[in-house]
């Protein structure tokens, strides 16, 4: 099984190959993002909920502050980690 960097560093350069992939003018190419978006769904099913609130940093990054975009992955990102950490508590 791969470490944390290494998995954090997997899904973060799916993230940027997808992003490439959806700027790209060429169709055949555009539809590689269907495989990618399944890769980085395997590799997110491995994270914790915390380390998917950390990846929502990444996405929320990408909205305005008053865009409801924002909100949401704001309140998803609380969400996540706060699980996690009554979780941390319990045990």
């Amino acid at each position: 099984m791969k470490s944390k960097p290494d998995a954090d560093r997997a899904v973060r350069a799916l993230i940027q190959r997808q992003r490439d992939l959806a700027h790209s003018t060429r169709s055949h190419t555009r539809l590689r993002i269907l495989w990618v978006a399944a890769l980085l769904d395997k590799h997110l099913k491995q994270c914790t909920d915390h380390e998917v609130g950390e990846l929502m940093v990444t996405v929320q990054g990408r909205f305005g502050l008053f865009e409801p975009e924002f909100a949401i992955c704001h309140h998803a990102r609380h969400r996540l980690m706060l699980r996690n950490a009554k979780e941390q508590l319990t045990k």
